[in-house]
């Protein structure tokens, strides 16, 4: 099962994390292959994969990270909307 969605790349008040707020309905979707509250997944933008969790938020939607080499490969600026897929792991 794999699920798409746009989001914005965000980043934390203090900086240090880069991010994509995955929609409730994604989360729910994952939600039998939750682990303790998150979801290990893989995910894609553009021709860049990565191994990472959805990290719930309290209303019901998430956050995935979105590393250096994966901005600098794909060249995501801070508010730039991408296409994201994912897939439970």
């Amino acid at each position: 099962m794999e699920l798409t969605f746009v989001s914005a790349i965000e980043r934390d008040k203090d900086g240090t994390w880069w991010y994509v707020h995955v929609p409730a309905e994604v989360r729910e979707a994952l939600r039998e292959h939750e682990r303790r509250g998150f979801v290990p997944v893989t995910a894609t933008v553009g021709a860049t994969s990565w191994d990472g969790s959805l990290m719930p938020w309290a209303d019901g939607s998430a956050q995935l990270t979105v590393g250096k080499r994966v901005r600098e490969r794909e060249s995501l600026e801070l508010g730039r909307e991408v296409r994201v897929s994912v897939r439970p792991r």
